[in-house]
């Protein structure tokens, strides 16, 4: 059965860049969660300890949103992705290994298809809306990710254990040719946002960096307790091969 959860929201965000030079890796991060108060009541602690240094606060106003990279505290950055990887919350990666080449926006866009596909296998909640950093897909106008020509089955594999099996379509529609009457097995809305008025992308974005650190300079100080406090932490590598 193919279902979202009412109460859930995704969020996408990426590190690293999409060019041929620059970093090694880009890095495609989603999760998933309903603890959104609890995600706002951290930030809010973290953007006050921010504040009681005279660095802090001129980091903060500098970027106007508190973000991974050039984060001025480390204790309290890492004290911060501790408190977030305790909260009933989703993490999903793709770390592209870009060996020198460009990442078209596209394959951006087919992550998410990706992610969604993985969740429906394993059973997982598909969020009844995903917000999107406004910079994630080339298209601001995409609206909606849909699903049509859902089939499943079950079958035994050879040590008996019951598995799904299923086929769909998956698509990003814009606003302007969506059509409810196209017998959708499943329709998310997809919203971009500015990080600066949104907690939830500026919490993502402290995870995103944890793992794009790990990946481009092989440094597992964040990772590692993302790991230790998060049992639903999974991802993998991709390479690109042009």
């Amino acid at each position: 059965m193919l279902d979202y959860h009412k109460f859930k929201t995704g969020y996408l965000d990426e590190s690293g860049d999409n060019g041929k030079r620059g970093t090694k890796f880009l890095v495609l991060t989603y999760i998933c969660t309903n603890d959104n108060k609890k995600i706002a009541k951290i930030m809010k602690k973290t953007r006050a300890g921010l504040k009681r240094t005279k660095k802090g606060i001129r980091w903060l106003n500098k970027h106007g949103e508190i973000k991974f990279s050039g984060f001025p505290d480390d204790h309290l950055r890492q004290k911060t992705i501790e408190n977030l990887s305790k909260l009933n919350i989703q993490i999903k990666f793709i770390a592209i290994k870009k060996s020198n080449n460009s990442i078209h926006p596209t394959e951006k866009a087919d992550i998410l298809k990706e992610l969604i596909v993985a969740n429906a296998h394993n059973k997982e909640p598909i969020p009844h809306k995903i917000i999107a950093d406004k910079d994630y897909f080339s298209n601001k106008k995409i609206a909606y990710f849909t699903v049509r020509d859902f089939k499943e089955k079950e079958y035994s594999d050879k040590n008996g254990k019951t598995k799904n099996e299923f086929s769909c379509r998956l698509e990003l529609i814009k606003k302007e040719t969506f059509n409810q009457d196209n017998n959708y097995n499943l329709i998310v809305k997809i919203r971009h946002e500015n990080s600066r008025q949104n907690v939830e992308l500026q919490a993502l974005d402290l995870i995103s960096g944890a793992i794009f650190q790990e990946m481009e300079n092989k440094d597992r100080t964040y990772t590692n307790i993302i790991r230790k406090h998060n049992k639903n932490f999974k991802g993998f590598i991709r390479q690109i091969i042009k």
